[in-house]
């Protein structure tokens, strides 16, 4: 990668998609997709658009059948929706919540929690990783659980105050 590209690269990332969405601004280049078809839906798997659910508890078991077909799942979606995973679903309700609460906070606040440059943790947009990426529309707060010695408290919001619970 060479100083110009990370340049206009991080220069992309000098307003967050949330500024620019605020302030109804085209997506930078690097947000869109071109020539791109995804196919006819004749073509395509019969329930076109349907996310697959993964009952991942099979991967404890040991018929390699079973645990042969969720992989080839897991292969071929982009995304899955996992049962089976014995979190109990208030947990998930109150995750849920306390994410909303976050991202309903001032950017100031947000930004306080803020990834550096080339690092996954934190607050932030995409890593970039390679001049022909396509980016995300979003912004994260990705935080690392386990193991529990590698954790990065000071990413870990304080605000709303439910977060530390987690």
């Amino acid at each position: 990668m060479d100083t110009v590209y990370v340049t206009a690269k991080m220069d992309t990332f000098s307003k967050s998609v949330e500024e620019m969405s605020i302030n109804s601004e085209e997506p930078p280049q690097e947000y869109i997709v071109k020539d791109c078809s995804f196919g006819s839906i004749a073509s395509s798997d019969p329930s076109p658009g349907s996310i697959p659910i993964i009952d991942i508890s099979i991967f404890s078991l040991h018929d390699p059948k079973e645990v042969g077909n969720a992989l080839e799942k897991l292969r071929s979606a982009l995304s899955f929706q996992a049962i089976g995973h014995g979190i109990p679903s208030s947990l998930l309700v109150k995750l849920r919540e306390v994410a909303r609460q976050f991202f309903a906070l001032p950017a100031e606040e947000k930004h306080k929690y803020s990834r550096a440059a080339y690092e996954g943790e934190g607050y932030g947009q995409d890593i970039v990783v390679s001049e022909k990426q396509i980016l995300d529309w979003s912004s994260r707060l990705s935080l690392k659980v386990f193991p529990e010695d590698q954790r990065r408290l000071n990413f870990w919001p304080e605000n709303p105050s439910d977060s530390s619970m987690f």
